[in-house]
Order: structure tokens, then sequence, then C-alpha cells
């Protein structure tokens, strides 16, 4: 069974096994820019080889150095997205690939998992519909950040060729003829995407010519849904082209989405809903007070877990209890209590940074 994102950082976070390694690399959509993925993959579980050995007896970490060389042999370059993150212990070996690139690109060896990727994937994730229009069908599809996971086939997509065509040759060059045609069509297909998404807040992009899409507009019963277009090109219509396509213009919502987080927590302060210490915020996610956890991307910190009410800073992650990155288990512990995380490149207000938790009471 595939596991989603969440899944899998529950599973990797909660692993204490003696030798944890974590591999973060990033990588390439496209060729021929991802033929150099295959190098880095290679010499960063070289390295991660190299250090097993160099901390004991080889017959020890056998089983490791196996499960990366068979990593390495099996990883399929093809399907790279913006960064590839392996884990690997005694009990685990996961590849995970996300959508945002690493500022944390090597090999960590430690007794946890540095599991940061997956809290900034979790964290950042934006679901939408992506639309291919044309005169000669529509396909829709859910996107999920940088990739499409399913070309949807329900009763009102794929809709078939464009059957609003002119019959009458003494009307083949009546010009309002012909355009309420095409309003037609695009009538039917704006109909069959609300039926599909309901009372949802489900936005989509569109792929489509810029008249087709102006036409859209114009005859949509919903116009909000429509997040935007990009113009179609019909040699490049494959799935792998239209997520990476999809993706750079969706990033767009995540900085409107960072703006409404920063104001939520502004007037958070004003009700005195907002801590910053790192030892409080630790105990108002155990106590399930967490709402929304803010936090820099630049923030990286180590710390010892001494009780579900404590923790103690640590310049070194190695250690029984010791968590690698305290911002991944925060997220966790909020993520169990019905709360989440927000990675951000900068909190606006110096008071609130690096990382501030806006609490629930």
């Amino acid at each position: 069974m595939i596991m989603t994102e969440k899944q899998l950082l529950q599973m990797l976070i909660r692993v204490q096994d003696e030798l944890c390694i974590t591999i973060s690399i990033n990588t390439h959509r496209t060729h021929p820019d991802n033929l150099s993925d295959r190098i880095k993959i290679k010499n960063f579980i070289g390295e991660a080889i190299d250090r097993l050995t160099d901390k004991g007896n080889t017959r020890d970490v056998a089983g490791l150095i196996k499960q990366l060389e068979k990593i390495a042999q099996e990883l399929d370059i093809n399907y790279n997205l913006e960064s590839l993150h392996i884990f690997v212990s005694d009990t685990v070996a996961e590849v995970f690939k996300s959508s945002w690139e690493t500022n944390q690109e090597g090999v960590h060896i430690s007794n946890t998992f540095a599991v940061r990727p997956l809290v900034k994937e979790i964290g950042r994730q934006t679901s939408y519909l992506v639309m291919l229009l044309s005169q000669s069908g529509v396909h829709l599809f859910r996107a999920l950040n940088g990739r499409i996971v399913e070309d949807i086939s329900s009763e009102e997509f794929p809709i078939a060729e464009n059957q609003f065509y002119n019959t009458f040759p003494d009307k083949s060059s009546d010009a309002k003829h012909l355009d309420d045609l095409l309003r037609e069509y695009l009538n039917r297909v704006d109909k069959a995407l609300l039926r599909y998404i309901g009372d949802t807040k489900s936005v989509t992009l569109v792929f489509c010519t810029e008249n087709n899409y102006s036409k859209l507009l114009q005859v949509a019963d919903r116009p909000s849904i429509y997040y935007g277009y990009l113009p179609i090109d019909y040699n490049n219509i494959e799935t792998h082209q239209l997520e990476s396509r999809a993706w750079n213009f969706m990033k767009q919502e995540l900085v409107r989405k960072n703006e409404d987080y920063f104001k939520e927590l502004e007037e958070a302060v004003g009700k005195g809903l907002v801590i910053t210490d790192l030892q409080e915020i630790y105990r108002a996610c155990q106590d399930g007070r967490g709402d929304i956890l803010v936090v820099q991307e630049s923030f990286h910190q180590a710390v010892k877990i001494l009780s579900d009410q404590d923790i103690a800073i640590v310049d070194n992650p190695i250690g029984l209890d010791t968590v690698d990155d305290i911002s991944s288990l925060l997220a966790l512990l909020i993520d169990e209590r019905g709360g989440q995380t927000v990675y951000v490149p900068q909190i606006p207000n110096e008071e609130l940074q690096p990382i501030a938790l806006k609490i629930r009471y």
C-alpha cells in the first residue's frame, strides 16, 4: 500500500533505529537536466556508504549498504520533482519526491530521520484542478503541489470533442453564429465542472487559448472557480509537461496564502494568542492548543525530549530521545490534534521570528 505524505511522516518520525540515514538531493524534472541527477544520487549514496563503513564493522551495516545500493539501482530519474529524499534504517527504506527545493542537501546520519522535507511538503500543500480545454475535448486532472495525482474519469469528465459545430454551409462565414456555438460548448464544460466540484472551494487552472478562456469566463456561472489560464501548447500536453507549468503558476497561490497566515497571526497577537518561546510552543502542541504553527524555512533546532512537557536545546542531534529538527515533531503533534504547520521564507513581524504558534486558548 502506498502511504500518503502524512502517513510516511508519522512513521518516520517515530523510528529510532541505531542508524537512520537521510539523503536529500535537489533534482530536475526534465531531460537533459535530470541526467545529472543520476550522478549526484550515486555520489551521495557513495558518501553515505563511506560514512557507515567508518562508523563500525562492515558486517554491522551490511544491510543498510545493501538497501542504499538497491535504491541507487532502482530509482527512475525520469519522474523527479524539485528534490529527492531517501530514508534508510534497519527497519525502513523509503524514497520521497518533493515539489520544493531543499536547503539541506547532503547526507544526514543519526538515530532519527531528518523529516523536514516532508513537513514542508505537507505544510505548504496546495490542491487544485487542471483542465486541458480544446475543441477536440476536455480532460480534468487533480493536482497536489507539483504533481498531477489523478486523471479524472467520472460521469462528467473527460468530455468528448465539441459537438456544437456549424452544419449550415451558408453560415460558415457567420462570425456570430460560430461564436454562439463555441459559447454553448464552453457553457456545457462549465456546468460539467460545477457538477463535479459541487460546493467545494476547488480552484481550476485551465490550459487553453486566450479566446476560449475569455469566453469561458463570460458564460461561467461561478467565474471565481477559475484561477487562471496558461496558453495551450499541443506539442507539450503530456502529464509531466502540464504539471510542471501548472505548478510554477500555482506557486503564486502560496504567496497569497502566506499573507493570510501573517494577517491571522497579527490579529491573534492582539488577543494574546501567539507564543514564540520554543518550550512553551512544545507544551502547547502537546496539550492540543496549537492551531497554526508558522516556521521560517531557515529555522532548524535540535532538542532532547525530556518528557511530554519539557525539552532541552542541544547542539549535537545524536543521542537517545534527541530530535534533529523540533519543528518536524511540532508539526506532527499539531497535525494529530487538528492544527497545521506552515513554512514561509520569512515572518514579516521580527518579534515573531523565527517560529510562532497561534494557540486556540
